[in-house]
C-alpha cells in the first residue's frame, strides 16, 4: 500500500511540474522518445542536436526527474519519462485537432503522414508508388519507416501501419484487412535446374508462417538444408539474387524482379493477410484519409 501511495504521489508531482512546461519542450521530449536519440529528434524537429540535449536537460531539472536512460538500443524513457510522454501525446492530439479546425486542414490534404511497415513492403510496394501520391497532393509530406518492429500507433510512433498479420495488440487502433501476400519459391534467374540450398530466417523468427514452411520443406532433404539464415525478407531477396539459394518471396515482389525466376512444382505455400492500421483520432484528417485510400489501392493483390 505504501508503495502505491508513493507511486501516486510521484506521478502527481510529475504531472504538476509538467504544467510549467511549454509545448516546444514537450515536442522535444516526444521527438527523443520516438527516435530514441538526440540526433534523430533533431533531424525530425529541424533543430540542432545540442538544442535537443539542452531542452531535455532543462526539462529534467525543472521536473526533478530523469526522463531518459541510455541503453545499447538508444535512449529509453524512464518511469517518469513515460508519464510525461503519455500526457504529451494527449496534448499533441488536442493541438492537432484545434489546428485542423482553425486552418481547415481537416478538409485539405496537407501536412505529414508517417507510415511504417516491414522493409520489403516499404521498399517494393509503397516507395515505388509514392510519386503518384505526391503528384496528386503537392502539399502532402510522407515519412516511410521501414522496420521489423511494430511501431506503436497509440504512442504516435507512426500514424499508419501495414502489418502482415491480424493485429493482436493496440486495441485502440482501427484495423482492417486490405489484401493478401501470397508466396512462391524463387531462385536466381538463369539457373538450369541445379539444386540450391534453402535460405531461411534465423531462430528468433521461427514463428513466422513462411519460415515454418521453409523449415518443414527443407527438412525433407538434408543436402539442401539452409546454409544462410537472415532476419528480414529484404535480405532474402538479395541473397537469392546473389545465387546463394532459393526461398519464399511474396508473388507481388518476385514476379516484378527480372533477376529472379519462379520455381513451380511445390505444394501450396503460404498466404499472409495484410492489415492497415490507423490511430482513431487521426482517421478523419484529410491527409490520413488520402494516404489510407492510396494504400488500399496499391495493395489490392
Amino acid at each position: 500500500m505504501a508503495f502505491l501511495q508513493n507511486k501516486h504521489a510521484f506521478i502527481h508531482k510529475i504531472t504538476a511540474n509538467m504544467q510549467d512546461e511549454n509545448w516546444d519542450d514537450l515536442r522535444v521530449v516526444l521527438g527523443v522518445a520516438r527516435t530514441q536519440s538526440f540526433a534523430g529528434a533533431a533531424r525530425r524537429l529541424g533543430v540542432n542536436e545540442s538544442t535537443v540535449a539542452r531542452r531535455i536537460a532543462g526539462a529534467e531539472r525543472r521536473m526533478c526527474a530523469l526522463l531518459f536512460e541510455r541503453t545499447r538500443s538508444g535512449l529509453i524513457p524512464t518511469h517518469a519519462g513515460a508519464q510525461i510522454i503519455q500526457q504529451a501525446e494527449a496534448i499533441e492530439l488536442e493541438i492537432q485537432a484545434v489546428q485542423a479546425r482553425i486552418s481547415g486542414m481537416d478538409e485539405q490534404v496537407a501536412g505529414t503522414v508517417r507510415i511504417t511497415s516491414v522493409p520489403i513492403i516499404v521498399n517494393h510496394v509503397l516507395a515505388p508508388a509514392l510519386p503518384e501520391l505526391l503528384t496528386l497532393h503537392p502539399f502532402l509530406n510522407i515519412e516511410l519507416i521501414a522496420d521489423q518492429r511494430d511501431f506503436s500507433l497509440t504512442k504516435r510512433e507512426a500514424d499508419i501501419a501495414l502489418r502482415l498479420a491480424r493485429p493482436q495488440k493496440e486495441i485502440r487502433a482501427i484495423a482492417r484487412k486490405v489484401g493478401n501476400f501470397d508466396y512462391a519459391v524463387y531462385e536466381q534467374a538463369g539457373r538450369t535446374g541445379d539444386n540450391l540450398p534453402w535460405i531461411n530466417y534465423e531462430d528468433s523468427m521461427s514463428d513466422l508462417p513462411h519460415s515454418q514452411w521453409i523449415s518443414e520443406y527443407s527438412s525433407k532433404d538434408a543436402d539442401l538444408s539452409p546454409r544462410v539464415q537472415v532476419n528480414d525478407t529484404e535480405t532474402i531477396l538479395h541473397c537469392i539474387k546473389s545465387g546463394l539459394g532459393k526461398s519464399l518471396l511474396p508473388l507481388t515482389i518476385g514476379e516484378n524482379e527480372p533477376e529472379l525466376q519462379r520455381l513451380d512444382g511445390y505444394p501450396e505455400t503460404v498466404s499472409r493477410e495484410l492489415w492497415l492500421m490507423v490511430h482513431p483520432d487521426l482517421r478523419d484528417l484529410a491527409r490520413v484519409r488520402a494516404v489510407m485510400d492510396w494504400i488500399t489501392g496499391i495493395v489490392d493483390f
